[in-house]
């Protein structure tokens, strides 16, 4: 699949994907999920450009759509996350709070770092923790999202979770890699 679509959010789309910018990031985004192997070239390119439409509800609300999905992501595992970070190695945690300052652009509170020294997470410094990576979209609007933490969390496993532009996901978010 060579194909260049050209968009006018997005510019040029080769092989059907890009990178755009989400909240100061780059995130590379996929528009064949729902693509069949055995389709035309000419449906291929009408499934993509369909996903790139059901894209840009999320694209033009980024803010919304990064809330909404890193609540589901920490009420479905930040006790998994406290538990992976409980294992850290003390002499680590410093290097641990300097990364996740950077992921969530901001430095803590001494009480944040304090429960931090003690191995606890809170629901606000593991869902400022981790950052969009990248997302596959299909012309219904079903995607998936794929999440990082830069090791802190999960031990340089990503995260995923399933879901549609109409708002609502499908299972729970899941530790992938």
């Amino acid at each position: 699949m060579n194909n260049v679509i050209k968009d006018e959010i997005f510019g040029e789309i080769k092989n059907f994907e890009t990178e755009v910018e989400w909240l100061g990031r780059k995130i590379g985004v996929n528009f064949d999920y729902g693509i069949e192997r055995d389709w035309s070239e000419e449906k291929k390119v009408e499934e993509v450009k369909g996903a790139i439409e059901q894209f840009k509800i999320m694209y033009l609300n980024q803010k919304e759509w990064d809330e909404k999905i890193r609540d589901r992501i920490v009420e479905d595992l930040r006790w998994l996350a406290e538990d992976w970070f409980s294992s850290v190695d003390e002499e680590d945690i410093d290097g641990m709070i300097e990364i996740l300052e950077k992921n969530s652009n901001s430095k803590f509170t001494e009480k944040e770092k304090e429960e931090l020294k003690k191995q606890k997470v809170s629901k606000e410094v593991f869902k400022n923790g981790i950052y969009l990576e990248g997302v596959h979209i299909t012309s219904d609007g079903d995607f998936t999202v794929y999440y990082y933490d830069d090791e802190v969390f999960f031990a340089g496993h990503g995260i995923d979770l399933m879901g549609n532009v109409s708002g609502e996901f499908s299972g729970e978010a899941d530790i992938i890699g």
